[in-house]
């Protein structure tokens, strides 16, 4: 299993980085045309108000290969922590918790992921040398996409 934890701090509040994530049309405008990897869509799946159970598809590309994602909201604190897993038959697992701290200048936004690729020994070892880096660098990609979107 794989781990990335990566941080940035954006001149927002805490809710107004929060409602950012929540709202997949806009996560999904700072991705166009701007990735050969990581998340490149995601929509509801679920009726009703966004909360633990809220479920969602998301299409991504890791180490190269199209992924896509059943998704499904597991902790949910307003303004301070959004976590969500993978679900049904996805053949990436994934889980990834983003944490809110309110700073000096606004937001620390950190995300950390926990992943397992559908690989099996040889796969672990192109994640080491490939898929790792591309979720990192997507991860990192995304936090920056969010600064630059909150910041102006």
């Amino acid at each position: 299993m794989g781990k990335v934890t990566k941080s940035i701090e954006i001149e927002a509040s805490p809710e107004k980085v929060f409602a950012f994530m929540c709202d997949l049309e806009k996560m999904n405008e700072i991705t166009k045309g701007s990735r050969t990897d990581s998340f490149v869509e995601s929509k509801y799946t679920s009726k009703g108000p966004i909360g633990v159970g809220t479920t969602r598809h998301t299409v991504g590309k890791f180490g190269g290969q199209q992924a896509e994602m059943d998704m499904e909201i597991t902790e949910f604190e307003k303004n301070k922590k959004l976590s969500m897993r993978t679900i049904g038959a996805s053949k990436f697992k994934w889980h990834g918790t983003d944490v809110l701290e309110t700073t000096a200048k606004g937001t620390k936004l950190t995300s950390n992921i926990d992943y397992e690729p559908p690989y099996s020994v040889i796969g672990k070892i192109i994640d080491k040398l490939w898929v790792h880096k591309d979720i990192e660098k997507g991860i990192e990609r995304s936090l920056n996409d969010m600064k630059k979107a909150l910041e102006t």
